[in-house]
């Protein structure tokens, strides 16, 4: 199946809200760290990886400040990346190399992290509150080992479409198409939930390119696709390069779970919430 409008849609959502959560509210910090080697079965034995203590680096290169690394510090000497088949695992947090490279190299190196990290969901707010249990991968503390890939990890948001309703506009088959976006923050102290909700009650009016999700920037392992992006992902470039289809954000609303009600739920975690409508207008039926 190919993509359809609400995969666009929320492609286009999760690289414009990571990029303005970064911009808006320097949401990302720097660290210098050494990586750990950490077996995973779904790797199936063709590659070996390191783990640092953070997950979800930063890949945009429109991020002022942001380190995003091209090479590693091994054993003493700076290795670039694609020696040994070595790839950055952006989303986990590790380096992967091709299968038989020593599992017990001392690796370190320098990245940035997003404050918050970001999925997409499709379950529903209550499972994400009550059911669901995250491992704290904390901003402010260093852990000397290497984080488990895959799990969701908090501070983060979960992000999914609701619903969508076409309505007509104009003649000639032009619809207003609504996509409501819903959006669940777990964070881990009170000021960081403020921040985010702050930066998202001004994002009314925002607007942003609808990007095809063929060129979502994360590939295969993690790492950016260097086929469609060789030097590099920018998301103000591409943001440009798609700007005759936009998307904008016409209403945006934020709440926070009451401290009396959190410590029933989940007496850890901050926990918050920020409803969008993203609106667009196109001709579906062309």
């Amino acid at each position: 199946m190919k993509p359809a409008f609400s995969h666009d849609v929320m492609n286009s959502f999760f690289l414009w809200f990571d990029n303005f959560l970064m911009k808006k509210g320097e949401a990302y910090k720097t660290y210098t760290t050494k990586l750990y080697y950490r077996g995973d079965d779904r790797l199936g034995g063709s590659k070996v990886a390191y783990s640092s203590p953070y997950k979800q680096w930063v890949y945009d290169n429109s991020i002022t400040g942001a380190t995003i690394p091209t090479g590693f510090t091994i054993d003493g000497s700076i290795v670039p990346t694609g020696i040994s088949g070595m790839k950055i695992d952006f989303d986990n947090g590790r380096i992967i190399f091709d299968s038989g490279v020593s599992t017990g190299l001392n690796i370190s190196g320098t990245y940035t992290v997003k404050e918050v990290n970001s999925y997409i969901t499709d379950q529903p707010e209550d499972n994400l509150i009550i059911e669901n249990k995250y491992i704290n991968n904390s901003r402010f503390t260093v852990i000397e080992s290497g984080i488990a890939p895959y799990n969701p990890v908090t501070p983060c948001v979960f992000a999914s479409i609701e619903d969508i309703d076409n309505s007509p506009f104009a003649f000639g088959g032009e619809d207003e198409t609504l996509c409501r976006i819903k959006s669940v923050v777990f964070c881990e102290n009170l000021y960081q939930l403020d921040g985010l909700l702050s930066v998202f009650a001004d994002s009314f009016n925002e607007c942003f390119s609808k990007i095809p999700m063929t060129v979502h920037p994360i590939g295969e392992f993690g790492a950016i696709k260097t086929g469609v992006y060789p030097t590099g992902y920018n998301y103000e470039t591409l943001n440009s390069a798609y700007s005759d289809s936009t998307l904008f954000i016409s209403d945006v609303e934020v709440a926070k779970i009451k401290d009396n009600v959190l410590k029933e739920l989940n007496p850890i975690l901050h926990i918050g919430f920020v409803d969008f409508d993203v609106k667009a207008f196109r001709y579906p039926r062309l």
